[in-house]
């Protein structure tokens, strides 16, 4: 004869949830210097995963498909990501002894005023005051550069030092997990996929779902938009001739991911071209480069990462400047990813119960496999889980209601 399942206590179940509450706490707190690295890689893994996909059908052989191609992407973002700043980081060293000879001459001359900038609009008088108190004449320009020297500099280098190597220390541990979630990001996710439902009901497959649409609409709407919109803005960098046009468009292209970030790299470049006397050109860019930011932010960016998520684009726009002011640049995607947590439940609960007919919905299953996120098949589940527990609650609690009264 079988032997009885022992099933646990209500003391057992509590105790065995306080236990790993505690765990995870504990592994959050071991884990809290590196945790903006995992984030990251999360991040990177969930939106590139329709890439390593295809990058994984190159070959058929399993050496390639378990280890080739998790490796291949991993140094392919390594590289895209260092060539960049080590280039950036070779630029400035090789401009830094012009601009320490610039400050000497400015010592020894002061700097003269453009005759363009005293001609700006509005801030034309303001400017040319300003100009002539602090570089003008050459005791103005040394005391205005009174802080900038070659031992200062030094100064500086070894300050930034330890920040640039534990950041580089960060990205080796975000290359590092990201390889191991593109060689067992199936698996795992299947598994996250089975915990969540025994925890949670089939609530939490839609959910997951949702996270992942809600980074792809943000890394598109973010990252590729912004880019685009780099572009767009270099476009009038190279015709009116900003000094290094080139690298001001892969700059702009960068901050333009942030919202609001674009009009700092496109005003400095105008700034710019108004100290070299090119007020109408500075003119020019500006303005045309809040037209395409004007357009980006109000159709194109609202249109994508509304379309993909499908939630409202204020709720994208607070999680995405929520998360940059809680957790950095990570918090671009992990912000969106919370609010579409939220916006679902939230649907689920505010259902109108009436179109049902009044009937309790019979609940489904999700046909969406775990690594279908855009380009999976199958049709998307209906949202049946909290409102039928919600309207469950409500059919038992009216007639306890009616035989009150």
């Amino acid at each position: 004869m079988e032997q009885p399942v022992n099933r646990l206590t209500i003391f057992q179940i509590n105790a065995t949830v306080a236990a790993v509450a505690a765990l995870a706490l504990c592994a959050a707190f071991v884990m809290s210097r590196i945790l903006p690295a995992l984030l990251w890689a999360a991040v990177l893994a969930i939106a590139l995963w329709p890439t390593f996909l295809r990058i994984q059908k190159w070959k058929s052989s399993p050496a390639w498909r378990r280890i080739g191609a998790p490796a291949a992407l991993t140094l392919l973002i390594g590289m895209l990501v260092a060539a960049p700043i080590g280039l950036a980081a070779l630029e400035i060293v090789r401009e830094a002894d012009a601009f320490l000879a610039w400050i000497n001459n400015a010592r020894a001359h002061g700097v003269p005023l453009p005759t363009a900038l005293a001609q700006l609009p509005w801030v034309g008088g303001y400017t040319a005051t300003w100009w002539q108190t602090n570089l003008l004449t050459p005791q103005a320009a040394t005391e205005f550069f009174a802080g900038v020297s070659p031992r200062n500099l030094l100064g500086l280098t070894r300050n930034l030092g330890p920040e640039v190597l534990h950041r580089a220390l960060l990205f080796a541990i975000t290359l590092l997990t990201l390889f191991f979630l593109f060689r067992d990001g199936e698996s795992l996710w299947k598994r996250s996929l089975d915990i969540a439902a025994k925890a949670f009901g089939e609530r939490s497959g839609p959910i997951a779902h949702h996270v992942v649409d809600a980074i792809h609409g943000t890394v598109d709407g973010l990252v590729l938009v912004g880019f685009a919109e780099g572009l767009v803005i270099g476009v009038s960098y190279l015709v009116t001739g900003v000094p290094h046009a080139i690298a001001f468009t892969i700059v702009t292209g960068i901050v333009a991911a942030i919202p609001f970030g674009a009009p700092l790299a496109f005003c400095l470049a105008a700034l710019l071209l108004f100290g070299l006397g090119k007020v109408l050109a500075g003119i020019g860019v500006v303005v045309f480069g809040f037209f395409v930011v004007f357009v980006v932010d109000h159709f194109v960016r609202p249109y994508v990462i509304g379309g993909a998520t499908r939630i409202p684009f204020l709720l994208v726009l607070l999680g995405i400047l929520g998360g940059l002011s809680s957790l950095g640049m990570v918090g671009l995607f992990v912000g969106p990813a919370l609010m579409a947590i939220f916006t679902t439940i939230w649907r689920d609960l505010t259902e109108d119960e009436a179109s049902s007919g009044g009937q309790v919905p019979a609940p489904r299953r999700s046909c969406r496999g775990p690594a279908a996120g855009r380009g999976g098949s199958g049709k998307a589940p209906r949202r049946n889980n909290l409102r039928t527990s919600w309207a469950i609650l409500r059919r038992h609690k009216a007639p306890a209601q009616g035989s009150r009264r």
